[in-house]
């Protein structure tokens, strides 16, 4: 009889929050967000934004560009939130741009924009203030989060840490998003101690300007692989329990469709509670389904592994439900925020 009447206020609540949101959307929303939703409905939608983004609009070379956009053009079907015309100018594109690379990018490039420039802000320090200045105007707090996965090399990783600095240093941004596999590369974890120095090592000297800005931002630890689990949770309480950082507010994000998630955050809030109680900071815990399963598939499939994360939605429902049944009491958020996320 309880769940049917918690089941009853949840649909009656969603459905207030739908009629009350409709009310008040005009019609500049509805250009924002009809878009989004085409991509999002799409099959093909965010798969091939995701790859325009990291493979044609990030080089600088046209000549590499222009090859990455022939390649995820190529003879396959075109997702359909693009407009015919967008198709057609996409084919075209794709077979001159090798040809004439200096004329069809920044073309290319400028349309791509102007399609998913709602999802995606250009990292440029002018925009990119401007777009912050504009949310927090009208209400919102932003979660920054710079484009990209994880490094293969240490040049690389040297010049996604030093983007991620610069993010620190701009006055709008005070609320930052990293993973560890972003900013230090080539982690093995035959060396754990190694690996997890080289990791604090990098995390250490972000904390660090994050403190000295003014007001400090605040930073998260994200995070996409199942294999940076432990190294993420280690490195954040490590990292967090030096003297310099004892009363420092940070966050981590923890993954629902991980079995792992729930003994990690019940290891999460006891540390953070007896860091609290000896004058530490708060922590705060996003939590979240999980965004990278069909990576642990083709990862699990490689190597002849079960995959890491649950097999049903069902199961990481249950799973996410669990953490916050246990999470949300009064002793266990002294020290600890949650972060309700969904997708």
């Amino acid at each position: 009889m309880i769940d049917d009447l918690l089941a009853d206020e949840t649909v009656a609540l969603v459905e207030r929050w739908l009629v009350e949101a409709s009310a008040v959307e005009t019609s500049d929303d509805r250009d924002r967000t009809e878009p989004l939703q085409a991509l999002i409905e799409d099959p093909q939608g965010v798969a091939f934004t995701m790859q325009f983004v990291d493979r044609v609009a990030r080089p600088d070379d046209d000549a590499v560009a222009a090859r990455q956009l022939r390649a995820i053009v190529g003879g396959d079907r075109l997702p359909t939130f693009l407009s015919r015309l967008d198709r057609f100018l996409l084919r075209g594109g794709a077979i001159l741009a090798p040809l004439l690379p200096r004329l069809v990018m920044p073309l290319a490039r400028r349309r791509m924009r102007r399609l998913v420039g709602n999802f995606v802000v250009d990292a440029d320090p002018h925009a990119l203030a401007q777009h912050l200045r504009q949310h927090r105007d009208t209400g919102f707090a932003q979660n920054v989060n710079l484009l990209g996965e994880a490094v293969l090399g240490e040049r690389e990783a040297d010049r996604r840490l030093r983007a991620t600095m610069a993010l620190l240093d701009q006055p709008q941004i005070d609320y930052l998003s990293i993973k560890v596999s972003a900013v230090a590369s080539q982690l093995n974890y035959w060396d754990w101690e190694g690996s997890l120095e080289r990791v604090v090592e990098r995390l250490r000297v972000l904390f660090a300007r994050a403190e000295r800005t003014s007001p400090p931002t605040f930073i998260n630890l994200d995070m996409e692989e199942y294999h940076d689990l432990d190294l993420t949770v280690a490195a954040f309480i490590r990292l967090l329990s030096e003297e310099a950082f004892t009363t420092v507010d940070a966050g981590i994000v923890l993954q629902a469709y991980l079995p792992d998630s729930f003994a990690k955050l019940r290891e999460l809030v006891e540390w953070a509670t007896t860091r609290h109680q000896a004058g530490g900071g708060e922590i705060k815990i996003r939590l979240v389904k999980g965004a990278n399963l069909a990576m642990e598939r083709v990862d699990a499939a490689i190597h002849g592994w079960e995959q890491a994360p649950y097999g049903s939605k069902g199961e990481v429902d249950a799973n996410y439900k669990r953490c916050l049944d246990w999470v949300l009491t009064p002793q266990r958020t002294a020290a600890v925020r949650i972060g309700v996320a969904s997708h």
